[in-house]
């Protein structure tokens, strides 16, 4: 242990241990670091969201661990617009700044850096870039109620209003656009026509139809880019390109991947019946009631049942006998990771490019370190001579 953080009512104090861990000798340290490093799952409920922890590493790991997820793993996101035709209230600028956020289902090993040395389109090709195309149009003719009627539909429960035309048209409508067809079709409303990014059609250019292994596509197809009125079109061409979080956001492969240092909770005295209840409550999941035993005149006590839903809140603080009893502290090398990918890559994919990108900065460091300590001998057999 390198130590520990004592959470107090105004603060938090750092409680030095007497071991010490650093040492000059790297083989040493390498082998103290391959024998202590620990790593565990503690929940992986989707593809999508994965919460680890991270065992006797030093803070630096872990947040240059966070910082890659979030700015360093490459992706493949639309760069380049092309708008050809575009008569709908969505200007052109903001219509292709939602495109660029929609995350895209491709693989980016698949895909080369583009060059931004190069000027224009003379670099691109389709190792480097993936075509999207985008061609919608809002017909003119408006929506009757012999339309609607002859639809079946399914009309949510909670909207169903038996004896009022109007109510349950207005219901059989919402049910409509629930099944994702995309327009409105309730009487005496201006035809409308949704454009959502599954409308956004991967064109595969030179030999990327046999080569990609996994074909490219949006990865959330009801997410909304605009509505068209009747006779208005959108007609435009998407360029796709490999990059990092570095260069824009959109790049970025994490909704949030943050870390927190792990709670320990203890207790300096037992805690009983009224106030063993009222820790419960403030302290929500950390504790659990037993039965107790061995004190007579007491029926239940206060355990602690999970360090890790503690939230640092402080509640128990508020009364005076609990604040004496409970004592809650932080871990500084043992840190809770919370990774939400945006669905372009799993959590786990995203966790073991992150570390192989750390891998690649370590080398690229040993790598230039080795040149330096090269250029320095060769420096001084030349003063020698």
């Amino acid at each position: 242990m390198s130590g520990m953080y004592e959470v107090r009512e105004s603060g938090i104090t750092y409680s030095p241990s007497i071991q010490n861990q650093a040492t000059a000798n790297k083989e040493e340290f390498i082998k103290k670091f391959k024998t202590n490093f620990t790593y565990s799952v503690l929940s992986h409920p989707n593809p999508n969201e994965l919460v680890f922890s991270l065992q006797n590493v030093d803070v630096s790991f872990a947040n240059a661990l966070r910082r890659i997820m979030i700015s360093e793993v490459p992706t493949v996101a639309i760069e380049i617009v092309y708008i050809d035709n575009n008569t709908s209230i969505t200007h052109d600028e903001v219509l292709s700044h939602r495109l660029g956020l929609i995350p895209l289902d491709i693989d980016p090993d698949e895909f080369e850096e583009y060059d931004s040395r190069v000027t224009g389109d003379e670099g691109t090709n389709d190792f480097n870039t993936a075509v999207f195309k985008l061609d919608v149009t809002c017909g003119s003719r408006p929506a009757t109620r012999s339309d609607l009627d002859s639809r079946v539909l399914e009309v949510p429960p909670d909207l169903e209003a038996v004896g009022k035309d109007d109510n349950v048209a207005l219901a059989k409508d919402i049910a409509h656009k629930h099944q994702g067809r995309g327009k409105s079709t309730l009487p005496n409303r201006p035809h409308t026509r949704h454009v959502y990014a599954r409308d956004l059609v991967w064109c595969p250019e030179g030999g990327q139809g046999t080569r990609l292994k996994r074909k490219p596509k949006v990865v959330h197809g009801d997410i909304l880019l605009t509505k068209l009125r009747a006779n208005q079109r959108i007609t435009l061409t998407c360029h796709a390109r490999k990059s990092t979080g570095k260069d824009h956001a959109k790049y970025s492969p994490v909704a949030t991947a943050s870390y927190r240092m792990k709670p320990v909770v203890g207790l300096r005295e037992r805690v009983f019946d009224e106030d063993a209840d009222r820790l419960a409550v403030l302290e929500p999941g950390v504790f659990k009631i037993v039965p107790c035993t061995g004190v007579a005149g007491k029926n239940r006590e206060a355990k602690v049942h999970n360090e890790y839903a503690c939230t640092m809140s402080r509640n128990f603080m508020r009364d005076p006998v609990l604040k004496e009893a409970v004592i809650i502290s932080r871990d500084p090398r043992h840190f809770i990771f919370s990774v939400e990918t945006v669905g372009m890559m799993t959590a786990v994919e995203v966790l073991i490019k992150s570390l192989q990108v750390l891998k690649g900065k370590g080398e690229k460091l040993k790598e230039e370190i080795q040149a330096v300590k090269l250029g320095r001998e060769m420096g001084e057999s030349m003063d020698e001579e």
